[in-house]
């Protein structure tokens, strides 16, 4: 088997499956990627998946575009579909501050090019058969905007990496990033086995700082719970397709799930987990499931001004997984300075199925020296200066970025 690389990746979730992609799309030379489960099987499926087009930051916008476009490749690529589900959006704002929010991101979307208009309660409440109109202050509908399974999108990523060329080794668990004299040269694996290469892509995920911390660098992420409810199955109520919802006053979104509603809230303090707590599978670790219903006993008061029964509402599923945050809401892409050849695609706050193409292509016009599409300063690894991930203050800086996300 072959066991000199140019390039190591890993993490076979969306960020590093994305990144082989896109490497591969710039022959960047023989490339690995590597995880130690199944590819796509842990966080990449738990995603609520939204592709929510328009962002107040441009670079946000770009990395979303890139997303769009890639499915539209790979799709050609493998002659097969990705079940792209355009089903549109509506922002929704019933205060003076989410008015102002659903401004700026009209705004911005206007300025991009992203279709978008202010809609009637009527015509909200067709759209939305669910949703308790008179609440409702303002509603922004963007109809391009879609959804998809983040564990499809995630193997077709990959696939089609592979089809490039990338050698995909799942089940291949990392010990750790072999680096001698300030440079990278390759991976150990739990098995005691060497792959070389001078360049390694950290797209771990959750894990991504225990393979850091013995070469003492620390990336500014901490995984923070990140969890949805999914109600019983009502289609008339709940049809498939309807748009996905934000709704800032509530810091809740919703989407369809095939005649049922996936319910998203943001507590106001969310839980951050130590990374070294976490086990080898999401399967085995513990997301503290007995706060599920104490989350709904403080969010569902915000949420029930839109959705009147929601005290009532039958609840079939619920959903718990980390969601990696960084204290400013934006990515880690980019070089770790520290050592030469090492990279990271990390940090995804919440939005890696979204702008997951546009962080791989970020990471692949650096690694292979192009001009990169967006400033890469606003996601460099090293723009807080040195920080350490483990201690309980910086994870309480990262939980709270996403306690105060208004957007979906």
């Amino acid at each position: 088997m072959k066991t000199d690389f140019d390039i190591i990746i890993i993490g076979g979730g969306l960020l590093g499956c994305a990144t082989a992609y896109q490497l591969a799309k710039r022959q960047a030379g023989h490339i690995l990627l590597l995880d130690g489960n199944e590819i796509a099987s842990q966080a990449s499926s738990r995603a609520a998946c939204l592709l929510t087009r328009a962002r107040t930051k441009p670079a946000l916008m770009e990395m979303v575009q890139e997303t769009y476009d890639c499915i539209g490749e790979i799709e050609e690529l493998l002659g097969e579909s990705l079940e792209l589900q355009q089903c549109g959006s509506i922002t929704i704002a019933s205060s003076e501050a989410s008015l102002k929010g659903v401004e700026a991101l009209e705004e911005a979307a206007t300025r991009f090019g992203i279709p978008n208009e202010r809609i009637s309660r009527e015509q909200t409440g067709q759209l939305l058969p669910w949703i308790d109109t008179d609440a409702i202050d303002v509603a922004l509908y963007m109809p391009t905007d879609a959804f998809i399974d983040s564990a499809l999108l995630c193997s077709g990523y990959a696939k089609a990496a592979a089809k490039l060329g990338v050698t995909l080794r799942p089940n291949c668990k990392v010990k750790s990033i072999v680096a001698e004299n300030g440079q990278v040269c390759g991976v150990e694996l739990i098995n005691g086995e060497r792959l070389q290469a001078p360049i390694a892509v950290n797209a771990a995920g959750a894990w991504a700082n225990l393979l850091m911390r013995p070469l003492h660098v620390g990336l500014p992420f901490t995984p923070v719970r990140s969890h949805f409810w999914i109600t019983d199955i009502d289609r008339k109520r709940f049809p498939a397709g309807h748009p996905f919802t934000v709704i800032a006053d509530a810091r809740a979104f919703t989407r369809s799930d095939v005649g049922a509603l996936i319910i998203g809230l943001r507590e106001s303090h969310c839980q951050a987990f130590d990374p070294s707590t976490q086990t080898d599978k999401l399967e085995d670790f513990d997301f503290n499931r007995s706060a599920e219903w104490t989350v709904l006993d403080e969010c569902a008061p915000l949420l029930k001004r839109y959705l009147h029964d929601i005290d009532d509402l039958p609840i079939a599923h619920y959903m718990a997984g980390p969601s990696c945050y960084v204290p400013d809401a934006m990515f880690i892409v980019g070089p770790v300075k520290a050592y030469n050849g090492l990279f990271a695609v990390a940090g995804c706050c919440g939005g890696g199925v979204a702008a997951g193409g546009g962080m791989g292509r970020l990471a692949a016009e650096m690694i292979c020296g192009h001009a990169p599409f967006v400033p890469p300063t606003l996601f460099a690894p090293e723009r807080f200066g040195e920080i350490d991930p483990f201690s309980t203050e910086f994870q309480r800086r990262c939980a709270d970025a996403r306690s105060n996300k208004k957007g979906g």
